[in-house]
């Protein structure tokens, strides 16, 4: 069930990506939402479903909007599993950890995908510094609040639901 419910979320989320979250840029600047899910079930589940959300997630995302397959499914992985690392040192209904993973792990993206133009010769760094990776960390940090809460509730559904089906208690 768990499988379902994360496949489907992330397809809606790839979904909405293309469609309807064009609408919501600020400067041409859109959050980065399959990081933040990513972020948010690999500190909830741990690095194994973290690395495999985050692999799916950049499968989902090189396909329909990546140069070359590959860049930003190995970051989401490497994301998941970092991330998922803290999985056992971290209450999860602290909000803290969440936001700090997500700062990072979004200027890590942010910052790989600055060194893909930058090795193609067409990145001016402070532009891009300013214009968009400033703005994009900024706007995605402030969303993970409010989606890890809601993943927070969805995780522990699921996890009632494997209790009740498996009769641990």
């Amino acid at each position: 069930m768990r499988i379902v419910v994360i496949t489907i979320l992330l397809v809606m989320t790839h979904i909405l990506e293309m469609t309807l979250f064009k609408s919501i840029r600020i400067g041409g600047v859109a959050p980065d939402f399959m990081l933040m899910i990513i972020v948010s079930f690999a500190l909830l589940r741990g690095s194994k479903e973290g690395a495999l959300i985050g692999a799916l997630a950049g499968l989902f995302y090189d396909v329909t909007f990546g140069m070359f397959i590959g860049q930003h499914t190995v970051a989401y992985i490497l994301i998941g599993y970092v991330c998922g690392k803290f999985n056992k040192n971290f209450y999860r209904e602290n909000f803290i950890m969440p936001f700090f993973c997500t700062l990072f792990s979004s200027l890590f993206m942010s910052c790989s995908s600055m060194f893909i133009y930058v090795m193609r010769g067409k990145a001016n760094l402070l532009f891009f510094l300013k214009a968009l990776v400033i703005p994009e960390v900024i706007y995605t940090v402030t969303l993970s609040l409010v989606l890890y809460q809601l993943i927070y509730l969805i995780n522990e559904r699921l996890e009632l639901r494997e209790k009740k089906t498996r009769n641990i208690f």
